[in-house]
C-alpha cells in the first residue's frame, strides 16, 4: 500500500490551515459554544494510513456517541493526517472534560489529540497532563527533553494502532456471533425459540464457545497485518478448537467459524497493510492448501464435511472460502436490503433466502440431498411469500426441521459473516487504499 511522506514545510502549511479554518468556524460564535478539533498524535514522517483512519473514525464515532448538539462540522482528509472540526453548542469546559474521558478510555485512545476552543480562539488545557507513550512520565517533559528516539516512539505508536484494530475486529467477529445466534427464528437451529435439532446445545452453550474464541481473533487479525500464511492461520485455529472443545465440553458449537471467520479476520488485517479486498485475502490465504486437504478428505475423510465431500462432491466451508465467500456477501446484501426495507427481522429474512439457495453441507450430513433438498424447498417457499408472513412461517418450518433431524448450520454460518462484513463496512468506511482497491 502506498505510504505519503511529508515534509516539515508541509506539516507547517497543515497547521496554518487548521488556524484557518478554526477561526472562521469560531467567527460570530456564541459564548455557550465550542469548537472541537480532532488530529492524531502519529509519530514519524508517515501521518496518514488505514489503520490510523480506522482509530481516526473511532475517536468520530465516540464523539458523535456523547449526545452534543452540533451546529457546524468538516473533516479533511490529507497526507499531513486527518482532522475534524465541529462547532459545539456547549460549554467548553464540560465538553473538554468529556473529551479527556474519551482520550483516556482505551490504550490507542491515547493518539487522540482533542483540542477544545472557545470563543476567542483561546484553546482549554487538559485537567490532568498526559503520559509519555514509552515511559508514563509526563508527556510534555519527555517530549522537550527528547527522553525517547523517533524510533522508539514510532514502535510503540505502531504497536498501540495495530493493537487496537485486532481489538475492534476481534469485538466485531464476537458480536457477530452472538447477532446470528440471537437471530430468530433459525428453524432447525439454535435460537431465542428452541434448541433446534440439537439435543446437546443451547444459548448458553454457545454464549461460553463465543467468548471461547475473542483472544483468537484478535491474534488472527494480527497474524492478517503480519503477512500471515494459511499454515501459521490453521495453527492458531487448531489451538481455538481446542480452547473452544474445553468451554464447551467437548461440543462442536464453532469449528467451522474457527475457520471461515479466522480467514475473514486475517484478510481484514491484510487490506490494512495491502489494500484491496478483505475477501480476496481471505480466498487466497485458503487456496494455500485446499487442494491438498479436499484430496485427503477424498482419499480418507476424518471429519464429517470430509465425509460429505466424499460422497456428494460438496466442498463446504472450504469450497466458499476459495470462492471468496459468495454466500455470506449475498446474505450480507439481503441483510441490508431487508434493513433498508425497515423490517424488524431482517437477519431472520436473510437467512432464510441463504438456507433456500446454498448447498450446505450440515444439511447434507444430516439428511442427505433429500433433507437438503427439504430445507433448500421450504425455504424458497417462505421467501416468496409476502413479507408479514415469512417470519411465522420460519417459526413454523422449525417443528418440521426438527421432526427430520434437519440443522441448516452453514447458513447460519453465512450469516455469522454476513454480520462480520457489514460490521467491516463501517469501520473500514474511507481507509485510503491504493488505486483500484476495494472494500468488500
Amino acid at each position: 500500500m502506498r505510504s505519503y511522506r511529508v515534509d516539515l514545510e508541509q506539516m507547517l502549511s497543515a497547521r496554518d490551515r487548521r488556524v484557518g479554518i478554526q477561526n472562521r468556524m469560531l467567527s460570530g460564535a456564541a459564548p455557550d459554544q465550542c469548537l472541537v478539533c480532532l488530529t492524531m498524535n502519529i509519530a514519524g514522517e508517515i501521518k496518514r494510513t488505514p489503520i490510523s483512519r480506522m482509530l481516526f473514525g473511532r475517536g468520530v464515532r465516540d464523539l458523535y456517541s456523547l449526545g452534543l448538539e452540533i451546529r457546524d462540522d468538516l473533516i479533511l482528509d490529507e497526507v499531513t493526517g486527518t482532522e475534524g472540526f465541529w462547532l459545539i453548542n456547549a460549554n467548553g469546559a464540560h465538553v473538554k472534560h468529556l473529551l479527556e474521558g474519551i482520550e483516556d478510555s482505551f490504550p490507542a485512545a491515547r493518539l487522540f489529540d482533542f483540542d477544545v476552543l472557545i470563543p476567542g480562539g483561546a484553546k482549554l488545557s487538559r485537567a490532568v497532563s498526559r503520559r509519555c507513550l514509552i515511559c508514563d512520565a509526563p508527556a510534555a517533559e519527555c517530549a522537550r527533553s527528547r527522553k525517547h528516539s523517533l524510533d522508539v516512539v514510532k514502535a510503540a505508536t505502531d504497536r498501540l494502532l495495530r493493537e487496537f484494530c485486532a481489538d475492534e475486529l476481534a469485538q466485531a467477529a464476537y458480536d457477530s456471533l452472538l447477532d446470528e445466534l440471537y437471530t430468530t427464528p433459525k428453524p432447525g437451529l439454535v435460537d431465542r425459540m428452541s434448541n433446534g435439532a440439537h439435543t446437546d446445545m443451547d444459548v448458553p452453550l454457545f454464549e461460553k464457545s463465543a467468548a471461547s474464541l475473542r483472544q483468537y481473533f484478535r491474534d488472527a487479525v494480527l497474524l492478517g497485518l503480519d503477512d500471515c500464511s494459511m499454515g501459521e492461520l490453521r495453527r492458531r485455529g487448531l489451538a481455538a478448537e481446542a480452547t473452544m472443545f474445553a468451554a464447551t465440553g467437548g461440543v462442536n458449537t464453532h469449528k467451522g467459524m474457527i475457520y471461515s471467520m479466522g480467514l475473514l479476520l486475517a484478510g481484514m488485517g491484510k487490506v490494512l497493510t495491502q489494500g484491496g479486498s478483505c475477501l480476496y485475502h481471505a480466498a487466497e490465504l485458503a487456496r494455500q492448501d485446499a487442494d491438498e486437504r479436499l484430496r485427503r478428505s477424498l482419499e480418507s475423510p476424518s471429519t464429517n464435511g470430509g465425509n460429505v465431500y466424499r460422497r456428494y462432491g460438496a466442498s463446504g466451508a472450504m469450497g466458499e472460502a476459495v470462492s471468496g465467500f459468495p454466500n455470506a456477501v449475498q446474505c450480507a446484501r439481503h441483510l441490508r436490503h431487508y434493513r433498508e426495507q425497515g423490517c424488524e427481522q431482517a437477519a431472520a429474512l436473510a437467512f432464510c433466502d441463504t438456507m433456500a439457495q446454498m448447498e450446505d453441507t450440515n444439511l447434507l450430513h444430516r439428511g442427505g440431498q433429500e433433507g437438503l433438498d427439504y430445507a433448500r424447498q421450504a425455504a424458497a417457499d417462505i421467501s416468496k411469500m409476502p413479507a408479514e408472513f415469512r417470519v411465522p412461517a420460519l417459526a413454523a418450518l422449525d417443528s418440521k426441521m426438527i421432526s427430520r433431524n434437519l440443522s441448516p448450520g452453514g447458513s447460519a454460518d453465512m450469516l455469522a459473516l454476513a454480520f462480520l462484513l457489514e460490521r467491516w463496512r463501517e469501520l473500514s468506511a474511507g481507509l485510503i487504499l491504493d488505486e483500484g482497491g476495494e472494500l468488500s
